[in-house]
């Protein structure tokens, strides 16, 4: 299937039509169906006290089904996921030698209407980098990521706002999402799918739930990532890669795939070992090979600076006396995100608390930089919801999914020689 790249670019997304062919529907809503009976009954087997009869699948306002959820029966819906309409139409838009899947479910309705949900994107300016530094990487190189919706039913839940995979949040739009981040952004545009049409986005782009029904929905939600290309990814997730039992089920060459995608999941935190490697040495020429070796696009390689910012801040914490004495489970909420918890338990190992100590040193006045750049813009705008919601009980929640990007730009200034220069202060 051929893809428009310029329209992409522009709009930050493509509609695209019978992503499952008709003679397939048939066939991917039984996969799907008989996936939410299985997600059911463990949900009733698990059910907890205070749960509704059935358990958590009946009180969500959006249940969904993952990989976990896949056996013997319905594992053929993984080599949807791997097909041209899928897998193929993300490997164009990335334009990069390796594309992975990184997730797979699907979305589905519940049984009572719950309601508006809020805009925001998929992204952190606190656990990644500056919205306008990743949108410039993006723009300059090619998207790391790309997500889909692909509907099984007629489905206008999904509302995007076009262009902003590339436009900051306008000033009159944060003021929106400080009063009410659950009503129609202006711009705003309901993205109406029918059987087996789907949606391709960069999830930096606005994009909001808007509001979950009973309406049956059978939604599928994919992700991919590229590896090898001219940018460093901030999607540092594979779903499956810690939690991979569903791979038993699948065919020989979805099971060749998978163990490809995971070599190169393995190789890129070899990169980044390598690469804080000689940031503790403050070997710069090694320091600057291996960044170049994790983002060759030579535009936007201080966001990936940025990236391995907030890893180190990660494995400095694993170091910590008071953290390192907590087991994995009570030291998770601590450091999970993105990347995830455990992504950070299989590199902090790899470094002694003197090493971490030092990449602490060398990432200091970055993180400064970052702290003093985001307090200015959450003092800010706490100012502004002061005066928009003169009666609300405290300042906004800017970790929250509409305002976590409102710390939108890059350390004026300080770029990728500043930060070599910074190693020594």
């Amino acid at each position: 299937m051929d893809v428009d790249l310029k329209k992409f670019r522009r709009d930050g997304y493509l509609v695209l039509r019978n992503i499952v062919p008709p003679k397939q529907l048939h066939e991917i809503r039984l996969l799907v169906e008989l996936m939410v009976d299985r997600e059911k009954a463990r949900s009733a087997a698990q059910r907890q006290d205070g749960e509704p009869p059935g358990g958590a699948w009946y009180q969500s306002a959006q249940s969904r089904l993952s990989m976990d959820s896949i056996e013997a029966q319905t594992a053929g819906v993984i080599d949807f996921c791997l097909g041209e309409t899928t897998y193929g139409v993300s490997h164009q838009l990335m334009q990069a030698p390796t594309t992975a899947l990184t997730a797979f479910g699907a979305l589905c309705s519940g049984l009572i209407d719950y309601g508006y949900t809020d805009w925001h994107r998929d992204a952190s300016s606190a656990e990644q980098a500056p919205l306008s530094g990743m949108q410039l990487d993006l723009m300059e190189n090619a998207p790391g990521y790309v997500q889909w919706n692909i509907a099984l039913y007629e489905d206008d839940v999904f509302w995007i706002l076009p262009g902003s995979h590339k436009q900051p949040t306008s000033e009159a739009q944060r003021r929106q999402l400080l009063l009410d981040p659950k009503s129609a952004l202006e711009g705003g545009l309901a993205v109406e799918l029918g059987p087996g049409d789907g949606i391709v986005y960069p999830n930096l782009m606005m994009h909001w739930g808007s509001t979950y029904t009973s309406r049956l929905r059978r939604t599928i939600h994919l992700g991919y990532r590229s590896f090898g290309g001219d940018i460093f990814s901030y999607h540092h997730h594979l779903d499956w890669y810690y939690n991979d039992g569903f791979l038993q089920y699948l065919s020989a060459d979805a099971r060749a795939f998978f163990a490809s995608s995971a070599e190169y999941y393995t190789k890129e935190r070899d990169q980044i070992v390598a690469t804080f490697g000689a940031l503790i040495e403050g070997d710069e020429a090694a320091f600057r090979v291996c960044l170049a070796a994790l983002h060759p696009g030579t535009s936007g390689r201080m966001v990936s600076a940025v990236f391995l910012c907030r890893i180190a801040n990660k494995i400095v914490a694993l170091h910590k006396a008071e953290i390192a004495r907590m087991s994995v489970a009570e030291r998770r909420p601590l450091i999970d995100g993105s990347p995830p918890a455990c992504y950070i338990e299989d590199l902090a190992p790899r470094f002694t608390t003197a090493q971490a100590a030092a990449l602490e040193q060398r990432f200091a006045r970055l993180n400064n930089r970052l702290q003093q750049d985001a307090e200015r813009v959450h003092r800010h705008y706490s100012e502004i919801y002061a005066d928009l919601k003169p009666d609300a009980a405290g300042p906004p929640n800017f970790e929250s999914r509409p305002l976590r990007t409102f710390n939108n730009e890059m350390p004026d200034g300080f770029d990728v020689d500043e930060f070599v220069q910074s190693w020594g202060e």
